[in-house]
């Protein structure tokens, strides 16, 4: 009935009564009343005007993103089994491996009979205060604590445990993040002195780099087996760096006076 009054009034646009009884052929008093309750008509006198009201077009939504959290009892290690499986085509064979030692060295070992969801901000804290003790550089503190927070954020995010231990690891002070080092004479002996004692295969790269001014990737670009040797570099610059104080800096930040070179 209602639609059928309205198909009328729109298609005469202005209208009596009688028309739409004559059109409709409905009971007067169903008309009146449908009339006076109609937002599309408007009566100015004994004449009724039908009115489009225009649509409201609703050009967005709100969409809601929460996710809904599982509360899992999902284990660390087993949270870090899946992380790696998750990452390993994503990274470099480098990058990975890195990952994983971090992973079995340092955070499964300390959190092993944690479940993922438990972990607090204390724990954390208390996870850093004894790699400091254990005298892990601060670097790879750094690096340990960033990758347990890529773990923990990939479950929240993936609504596995609730968001109920966030956190940023961020250094206190500024400092530059790669800074370069020039060896002294002095330094320059020591370097030299460790090499040929305990890594002689290091002493031909060493004075590469000094005489040519190549960094590392340059001297093993066409190495065979070139990340496996970068990685035995790394590993053992590192003893080095530790012996003569300059944990802080990688091989190729170092520069070395040539003309200190020359005693070599």
């Amino acid at each position: 009935m209602e639609s059928k009054i309205l198909k009328i009034a729109k298609r005469l646009k202005t209208f009596t009564l009688d028309d739409i009884i004559m059109f409709s052929e409905l009971k007067e008093s169903e008309i009146v009343k449908f009339l006076e309750k109609s937002e599309n008509i408007k009566q100015s006198g004994k004449y009724f005007e039908y009115m489009e009201i225009p649509k409201t077009v609703d050009n967005f939504k709100i969409i809601d993103k929460n996710i809904k959290c599982e509360s899992s009892e999902i284990t660390v290690i087993a949270a870090c089994e899946t992380f790696l499986k998750f990452k390993k085509n994503a990274l470099s064979p480098m990058s990975y491996q890195t990952y994983k030692t971090f992973t079995y060295a340092k955070i499964i070992p300390y959190f092993s009979k944690y479940k993922l969801k438990n972990i607090t901000i204390t724990n954390i804290q208390n996870f850093k205060s004894l790699m400091m003790k254990n005298n892990v550089s601060e670097r790879k503190i750094k690096n340990i604590l960033a990758l347990l927070n890529q773990i923990i954020k990939h479950f929240q995010n993936e609504g596995v445990i609730p968001q109920t231990c966030i956190f940023e690891v961020k250094r206190l002070e500024k400092i530059p993040k790669r800074e370069v080092q020039i060896l002294t004479s002095k330094q320059l002996v020591k370097l030299f002195k460790i090499v040929s004692k305990n890594y002689s295969y290091l002493e031909s790269i060493i004075k590469t780099m000094i005489t040519e001014n190549k960094k590392l990737n340059e001297i093993l670009h066409d190495t065979q087996n070139k990340e496996h040797i970068k990685r035995k570099i790394r590993k053992d610059f590192y003893k080095i760096k530790q012996q003569m104080g300059l944990e802080n800096y990688m091989i190729e930040d170092l520069r070395f006076c040539k003309q200190c070179a020359k005693i070599h």
